[in-house]
């Protein structure tokens, strides 16, 4: 059923497929995934196009779009499923962040990942608060990676809601982390309320032993403004 729902997109997708732009994007993702090769603007105009004439899944189907999307060999189809959950996010209930944390351990790469934090995770977590704490504990104790960047950017478009003393508090017990990637985000989340509390996160980089990724990101917007 969920084959037939996407032939349109699935002939969509293969007749616009660029081997030379598939092969630069499969490098550039360190050979994570094949591509199609279709450039983000196209590939998102066919999935708007085939979303008008096929409409939205329900959202009892919606888990096996996803799982049909993840055991394709193009990223592309990845793509396709985050940017449906995404638009279909603000009318889900709850039981859709065990679909993300799902999304966010299998096939695992910044592209996905960065996109369920803010646009999936964090939008969950903050219709339905009482859970956020479940899950924001269970991720950082995993010890996976993927999970714990979730964590640390779920609140990227919070802005004056954000949670100060979460988002320092994960910071901090993160910041001995040896990823890269966790360093960045510890960077990346800091930069982004440093937006709303400048002085605040520079209180934070003072006081904690932080990474020099971290400590240069976390005051980047700031350095910045002060240059001028």
């Amino acid at each position: 059923m969920v084959v037939k729902y996407f032939d349109k997109l699935a002939a969509a997708f293969e007749q616009h497929a660029d081997p030379a732009i598939a092969a630069g994007a499969k490098a550039y993702m360190r050979n994570i995934s094949d591509f199609y090769g279709l450039p983000s603007p196209l590939r998102r105009k066919l999935v708007q196009t085939f979303l008008q004439q096929e409409g939205y899944p329900t959202h009892e189907n919606l888990e096996t779009l996803v799982y049909f999307a993840w055991e394709q060999p193009q990223r592309e189809w990845q793509y396709t499923a985050l940017d449906i959950a995404g638009r279909m996010v603000k009318n889900a209930g709850p039981g859709m962040l065990d679909l993300a944390e799902w999304m966010i351990i299998h096939k695992s790469w910044w592209d996905s990942v960065d996109f369920i934090a803010p646009n999936i995770a964090g939008v969950l977590f903050k219709k339905y608060p009482d859970t956020r704490m479940e899950y924001v504990e269970k991720w950082m104790a995993s010890g996976n990676l993927w999970l714990q960047r979730s964590c640390l950017l779920h609140q990227l478009k919070y802005g004056k809601t954000t949670n100060q003393a979460l988002l320092f508090d994960l910071c901090r017990r993160l910041s001995g982390h040896p990823d890269f990637f966790i360093r960045k985000a510890i960077g990346w989340s800091l930069r982004q309320y440093s937006k709303t509390a400048p002085g605040a996160v520079i209180e934070f980089v003072k006081a904690h032993e932080l990474s020099n990724l971290s400590s240069k990101e976390a005051l980047k917007v700031i350095n910045r403004q002060n240059s001028f």
